[in-house]
């Protein structure tokens, strides 16, 4: 793992994955891609210490539908979600899956860098962040 951490990536958006991964990299992060069926397995393996998941709205709602609350039992790694639209519903899902920040898109200049950064900060305390972060804008 690199001295800034992993960020494991489970986008759907091609482009977007990549635009992901070439910014982290830049900033000294290792990334590692996954998708809905990898994922689970991934946040399971030891090596994720320290790390953070970045997912998007899609990979969310699949992984959310064949598993109910699948990152509420890894609170070590969070979890960023992006959306287009935060609603009270989505929010909901979020809190109860165990989502740690959500996003919403366009994701403009260094925000999602600095999201990353306060998160790994924060790993290891005492797990999924409520409040502001979770409310609809």
């Amino acid at each position: 793992m690199s001295e800034a951490g992993t960020v494991l990536i489970a986008v759907s958006d091609g482009t977007l994955a990549d635009s992901l991964r070439f910014s982290l990299e830049l900033e000294g992060y290792e990334t590692r891609f996954c998708d809905e069926h990898t994922v689970s397995p991934l946040l399971r393996a030891p090596c994720v210490r320290g790390a953070c998941l970045v997912l998007d709205q899609d990979v969310f709602s699949r992984v959310e539908e064949t598993c109910e609350s699948e990152f509420s039992g890894h609170p070590g790694v969070p979890v960023i979600l992006m959306v287009s639209q935060k609603t009270e519903r989505l929010l909901a899902k979020a809190r109860t899956g165990g989502v740690t920040k959500v996003l919403e898109k366009p994701i403009l200049g260094g925000l999602m860098l600095e999201t990353i950064r306060q998160v790994l900060e924060k790993n290891g305390s005492s797990g999924p962040l409520t409040g502001p972060a979770l409310r609809a804008s």
